[in-house]
């Protein structure tokens, strides 16, 4: 497969080792002003790819493939091209704006082209989408002709190397991603607070990730929290920093909705346990091989999990060893989904084109 993508009013061909350079690029917080475009349009320039107009495109594949979410009109333009004169396939991510709109926020004048977007992944060749989940709310929210083709292809967790477990002296608990409210940030920490109390307990909750963009009110309530002692949070840490927090945490916590949950899946590799409630496909994918279900959507039943975890010497009635060292001994890193999976799941749908 060739990786395609606009470049000074044409396309550059990319191969699969020039594409891994490209989104390897760091999203790092930069200088005020600075522009990611111009970083990507400059290594590319390094890159010095083949280029050719978007007419040529059509005479040089027999297939197309559009996996990312975008509202570009160039690109869905392009898509739509493809899509007259060749099988097309799609993959299909999180959730929509239909189930979760408060995860949403579409800038004014683009409405047209969401809808755009949406209405190719309810009408393409071909649809590989990364969970059971996503499949159902594609079928049932954007009404896909169930005859039309749809799969489903796991996305792996294998980008990191397994770890032993590094449980801290204290229990720590670990949460990863964006105070987005499907993710019920406050909900954990008003729970965690419920169950140890202001102050005399050594547990910690521990937050990694960016504020909400949507809602200062969540911000707001986090800091609070962050106040009182025992919560943490910890904004702009880089790759190899987030996933040190996560391997030296006792559990990690994935309380709410989520398309997928590929931080589970890390988790799990870096062995670290998994706590998770809601909508989470990676969550039931690795359920008994590190990741366990608890009551996390009712407040008191949240609080009750953490009371339970944060004992770290109270004995597990059929394990006869503490709740944690009981739920770290089901970790099974290796049992985590692979991407060599899950390219051959989308190269197979598209070859069935």
């Amino acid at each position: 497969a060739d990786f395609v993508v606009p470049f000074d009013g044409a396309h550059a061909l990319l191969t699969p080792e020039q594409a891994a350079e490209l989104v390897s690029i760091p999203f790092l917080p930069r200088e005020p002003g600075s522009d990611l475009r111009e970083l990507v349009h400059d290594h590319l320039v390094d890159l010095n790819p083949m280029r050719v107009k978007p007419g040529d495109l059509l005479a040089i594949y027999d297939s197309w493939l559009l996996p990312e979410v975008s509202y570009l009109p160039s690109v869905l333009e392009r898509f739509e091209l493809f899509a007259k004169c060749v099988p097309t396939a799609m993959i299909g991510y999180d959730t929509l704006p239909m189930s979760e709109p408060a995860n949403y926020r579409f800038r004014p004048g683009t409405a047209a082209w969401v809808s755009e977007y949406f209405r190719h992944l309810a009408t393409a060749g071909a649809v590989i989408c990364i969970s059971d989940y996503a499949r159902d709310a594609i079928l049932g929210r954007l009404r896909r002709d169930p005859a039309l083709p749809i799969t489903v292809a796991h996305p792996g967790g294998d980008h990191l190397p397994t770890r032993t477990a590094n449980p801290p002296e204290h229990p720590v608990f670990a949460r990863l991603g964006t105070l987005e409210a499907r993710k019920r940030p406050v909900e954990i920490a008003e729970a965690f607070r419920a169950a140890v109390g202001s102050g005399g307990s050594e547990s910690e909750l521990l937050f990694i990730g960016g504020a909400s963009s949507s809602d200062e009110g969540i911000n707001r309530a986090i800091r609070e929290q962050v106040a009182l002692g025992g919560v943490r949070w910890v904004e702009g840490a880089n790759d190899g920093e987030v996933h040190d927090l996560v391997h030296c945490s006792s559990a990690f916590l994935s309380i709410g909705v989520e398309g997928y949950g590929i931080p589970v899946l890390e988790a799990i590799r870096l062995g670290t346990p998994v706590l998770f409630d809601g909508i989470q496909p990676a969550g039931e994918l690795m359920r008994g091989r590190g990741a366990q279900r608890i009551d996390g959507l009712s407040p008191a039943g949240l609080a009750a999990a953490f009371a339970e975890y944060s004992q770290a010497g109270a004995l597990d009635a059929h394990s006869q060893a503490g709740a944690l060292d009981a739920l770290r001994g089901e970790v099974q890193p290796e049992d985590v989904p692979t991407w060599r999976a899950f390219a051959e799941g989308v190269s197979q749908a598209v070859a069935a084109r």
